[in-house]
């Protein structure tokens, strides 16, 4: 039965605002039991790695905005002053990732340093900056859909893709506003919609916590029946995301393993082509960007619009 005068999560009330019984408390104690057995979590020593590894990322990236902009003759006081800093997206960055799992990492840096300064200086400034033999397999690609930069770095697996904002400083507390994707080509905003998106995600749902529970066993579901990528033509790890982040917005104070199971019972009865939306469709002509739209797009079954 569907709640009344319960907050609103999304686009609809919630179908269920019942608090979880002492079997379901059970339940999800059991599910994460069962995750840790599987191995789905990473011990705190590699956690701490990755984050000396990002740590690291973030000092090459202010030094190579440095670099290009002295290269380009600028003020002193420009160049102290440019900035430039990381974000993370992903499964890092929702907080669901695991053992060898990779690093997502997008790099901003102010107006003046380009595309091509960031494949030309970052690679070789990585491999000077990062504690020696730390850099494996670095891979750039330019032309990709979304420009990326492969590599490992101390053993674990960083993606790096780049974009330039439209403003003269980068400073440690920007974030990605709405104001800042003005100016970027379709490139740029490709590039930043996945941090953009990632947290989003994680502000449209009820309980961060059981989200991340819930979307950790339907992960690890999806992958062990091989339904887990987009290059195969199924979801990937946003389009799980969502589907599970909506179902915590119908029944938002469900147990992880409750959110589990209406997954699947709600998914199988959708309505597709009818896409599985967190929040109104929010138009802005101010952003040069294509804004989904199911009368003029292709219907997608999965919808996550950011504003």
């Amino acid at each position: 039965m569907a709640s009344t005068g319960a907050q609103k999560w999304g686009l609809t009330p919630p179908i269920s605002s019942t608090p979880p019984t002492e079997k379901d408390l059970i339940a999800t104690d059991a599910l994460i039991t069962e995750l840790k057995r599987q191995n789905n979590f990473e011990n705190p020593e590699e956690t701490h790695k990755r984050r000396t590894v990002l740590t690291n990322i973030q000092k090459i990236t202010v030094e190579f905005v440095r670099q290009v902009s002295n290269r380009q003759g600028l003020p002193q006081s420009v160049v102290n002053s440019a900035g430039g800093k990381i974000f993370t997206y992903g499964s890092y960055r929702l907080g669901v990732f695991g053992p060898g799992s990779d690093i997502d990492t997008l790099v901003v840096a102010p107006k003046n340093v380009t595309r091509d300064d960031f494949f030309t200086y970052f690679p070789p400034l990585l491999e000077k900056m990062a504690p020696p033999g730390a850099i494996e397999e670095l891979t750039p690609v330019p032309d990709a859909f979304v420009p990326i930069i492969k590599l490992d770095f101390s053993g674990i697996s960083i993606d790096l893709i780049f974009a330039s904002l439209n403003v003269a400083e980068v400073p440690p507390e920007l974030e990605l506003t709405k104001d800042k994707l003005k100016g970027l080509d379709e490139r740029g905003l490709r590039c930043v919609n996945g941090t953009r998106v990632t947290d989003e995600i994680l502000q449209l749902v009820p309980e961060q916590k059981i989200f991340r529970v819930a979307l950790r066993g339907i992960k690890l579901w999806a992958q062990r029946r091989a339904i887990y990528a987009n290059v195969m033509g199924f979801p990937g790890g946003v389009a799980w995301a969502m589907l599970v982040a909506r179902v915590c917005q119908l029944y938002p104070r469900a147990t992880g393993s409750v959110i589990i199971g209406k997954v699947f019972r709600i998914m199988s009865k959708w309505a597709w082509p009818q896409p599985v939306q967190l929040k109104q469709i929010e138009y802005d002509n101010t952003v040069d960007a294509r804004i989904w739209n199911p009368q003029v797009w292709l219907p997608c079954p999965f919808l996550m619009y950011f504003g």
